[in-house]
């Protein structure tokens, strides 16, 4: 029996993969196979997270986490528009609640800037009073850029395109395996029929929390992914904010804090909270983190108590950056230095991942030609 062969196989459904497979399956049609081992796309990692478009102010200048946060959210915006994909660009403001704070909000300023972020400017207490009422902070940094968007219907416009273009997709497709194979890989997948095997010259790894395990069985130098959880709880009630609110971040990377974040209907969820998991699968929001959330929401949203905090979800992002460690970059890169350029590795892809998707997607094509 022969063996079916594809020029390239996207691994992962997620916003990554998928947006990585509409960029390429205009060129490649038929021979390009998008493989998902959730019955439906976006079903992990792409599907739980505040649906924020980041301006790129946080990461360090140069980075990959800058540089595709910046570019992912312009193309973001022209993509939204006259698609019927949902976006608003609400702003943000980071605050800072205590005096000791104030300093970090002109680094971040600076970050940003750097990084081109457009409009940003420092706020003090009375400006931040015209703003949003509610809030209390001794000042601000306000970002216009950053916006909120539908990521299903993001996900679900590049599924269209995808098809459209004739590419073919398997969802409940989990591929068990991979190895070199000629001039490119060899694959095997397990379904709820059985499994079959196929050949690719060329594989996008996208595939989220289990990238790494991938990469894994092709022998390649791969580090460590850790599952870090982020709960969220709603708020009751109509929102006393307008903008989404941030804290100024925790040190060392530990996420950017409990902020609240509004969705297109106009709910007001805050988090998330940041906590090493054992498993990526992992997505209960404890109960008894009501407490810690109504703690860090009344710095700077007094007016909302516990009472009206509901658990609301979790999310699992697939972190390179460790407990203890510093600042990690997105790992994108084909493995020409272990002999299989034809594999392309997107490790480590949380936030901004969401933003970045389509300027990853451009950067993965960029090895195609």
């Amino acid at each position: 029996m022969a063996v079916e062969r594809f020029a390239v196989t996207i691994i992962g459904a997620g916003v990554v993969g998928l947006a990585v497979a509409a960029r390429l399956a205009p060129r490649f049609g038929g021979e390009l196979l998008l493989v998902e081992r959730c019955g439906k796309f976006g079903r992990e990692t792409s599907s739980r997270n505040s649906e924020v478009v980041h301006a790129g102010i946080y990461y360090p200048r140069n980075s990959l986490k800058a540089r595709l946060c910046v570019a992912g959210r312009r193309r973001l915006k022209e993509l939204c528009r006259g698609r019927g994909i949902g976006w608003r660009q609400l702003g943000k403001l980071i605050v800072a609640v205590e005096e000791d704070e104030e300093e970090e909000l002109s680094r971040l300023l600076e970050s940003g800037s750097e990084n081109g972020v457009e409009g940003l400017r420092l706020l003090g207490a009375d400006a931040v009073g015209r703003l949003e009422p509610a809030v209390r902070a001794r000042g601000a940094l306000f970002s216009p850029a950053t916006a909120i968007i539908d990521s299903h219907g993001l996900m679900s416009f590049f599924l269209y395109q995808v098809r459209e273009a004739g590419a073919v997709v398997a969802f409940n497709s989990t591929v068990e395996q991979v190895a070199a194979a000629g001039d490119g890989f060899s694959l095997r997948c397990r379904t709820g029929d059985g499994e079959f095997t196929f050949f690719s010259r060329q594989v996008v790894n996208a595939a989220g929390h289990g990238a790494a395990e991938l990469s894994r069985k092709l022998g390649l130098p791969t580090p460590r992914v850790y599952p870090a959880r982020g709960c969220y709880f709603s708020c009751r009630g109509r929102s006393p904010v307008a903008r989404l609110i941030y804290p100024v971040p925790p040190a060392r990377g530990r996420g950017l804090g409990i902020h609240a974040t509004l969705d297109l209907g106009g709910r007001l969820r805050f988090g998330p909270d940041l906590e090493y998991v054992e498993r990526a699968d992992d997505f209960r929001v404890p109960e008894g983190l009501r407490e810690k959330f109504a703690r860090a929401v009344a710095r700077y949203l007094p007016a909302v108590t516990a009472d009206r905090l509901d658990p609301d979800m979790a999310g699992v992002r697939p972190r390179l950056q460790g407990p203890e460690d510093d600042f990690r970059d997105f790992l994108v890169r084909a493995e020409s230095a272990a002999g299989f350029p034809g594999f392309i590795n997107l490790l480590g892809i949380e936030s901004p991942g969401l933003t970045a998707a389509p300027a990853l997607a451009d950067m993965v094509a960029g090895f195609f030609s």
